[in-house]
């Protein structure tokens, strides 16, 4: 017996979980939240499977049946199994009747674990087969669909910018030769490309380039410069070595890839206040610490006024020299 507990402990954590899917699939649904990158809308041939509510038939709506049934006769043996008068040990009693005892145990184990096994693969095996002759019924009676092409719908998203012209159409339409065994003709697709390319990027396909320009304005709240920003995507390959940059090895490295490049040390400003970097070596890593505001920096008397008009100048020309994304 103390060999059969362990198999049989998992036996029935594992009924315990699927009971719970079956019985609590709603419940399930409600926590688990999938965000693809392609959100596609299929208009499936009419000679595809479909369940009796009319939804096309998915794995999960074909294998749930199946697993169910496979559950309920490996249940209903096991229980007739557990009704049967346990097996007579060989030999009556005697000095190796503990031994003889463990071994008839052991075969009665197997022998249930077989009987199981045989009513559970039967039961999916029925299903599968039932199914199988629904959707040659069902697809005699649908006529088949004659199209030759398949059509690939791709939504474009609406302008955010004024910069940005509009899309001369909202949908795009693409078409192919459509292959032998397809199951859909129709298919809308909203492509989400922060998604793909934020894929792309973990994956060492892509490099995100940013270029900052100042607009010459300033914010009248805080009286910082505005500053545009532009980002491109460039792709890594042979050609363009990677987007190696020989210049930025050997001027940008850090020495470690836990290590931030250190800031040339001196002030820097916002058009609000005034810092001065710093640099933690023991973390590798950089910082800012308020000097004083840039008013009263301006007004200082320690500042030459040739100074003071080149950096009121930078701020309102030339493009920083380092931004912190927000």
């Amino acid at each position: 017996m103390l060999c059969a507990a362990p198999t049989s402990m998992k036996c029935f954590v594992a009924l315990l979980a699927t009971l719970v899917c079956l019985l609590q699939p709603a419940e399930a649904l409600r926590r688990l939240r999938i965000v693809s990158p392609l959100q596609a809308l299929t208009i499936v041939d009419p000679e595809v499977p479909k369940e009796a509510d009319g939804q096309v038939a998915t794995w999960r709506s074909r294998f749930l049946p199946k697993f169910k049934a496979g559950l309920k006769a490996e249940m209903a043996a096991r229980e007739a199994i557990a009704k049967q008068p346990p097996p007579a040990i060989p030999g009556g009693a005697g000095k190796d009747w503990a031994a003889r005892a463990q071994a008839a145990e052991q075969k009665r184990i197997q022998q249930e674990e077989s009987a199981a096994e045989a009513a559970f693969d039967q039961a999916v095996a029925q299903v599968g087969k039932d199914q199988a002759e629904k959707d040659a019924l069902m697809a005699k009676m649908q006529p088949k669909n004659q199209n030759q092409y398949q059509f690939v719908g791709v939504i474009q998203p609406p302008s955010k910018t004024a910069a940005t012209p509009e899309p001369a159409a909202p949908i795009t339409w693409y078409a192919r030769k459509k292959p032998q065994n397809a199951k859909w003709s129709v298919r809308l697709v909203h492509v989400n490309k922060r998604a793909i390319i934020k894929d792309m990027f973990n994956q060492g396909k892509v490099d995100v380039f940013a270029k900052y320009q100042n607009t010459g304005t300033t914010d009248p709240e805080t009286n910082k410069p505005i500053i545009a920003r532009e980002y491109k995507i460039r792709n890594r390959s042979l050609r363009n070595l990677w987007n190696f940059s020989p210049k930025h090895f050997f001027t940008d490295s850090s020495g470690m890839y836990w290590r931030e490049r250190r800031v040339r040390p001196g002030l820097y400003t916002d058009g609000e206040n005034v810092y001065e970097s710093s640099y933690r070596f023991k973390d590798g890593r950089n910082g800012m610490h308020k000097y004083s505001s840039y008013k009263d920096f301006v007004k200082s008397k320690s500042v030459e006024q040739k100074t003071k008009d080149r950096i009121g100048k930078r701020l309102k020309e030339d493009i920083p020299d380092l931004v912190v994304e927000e």
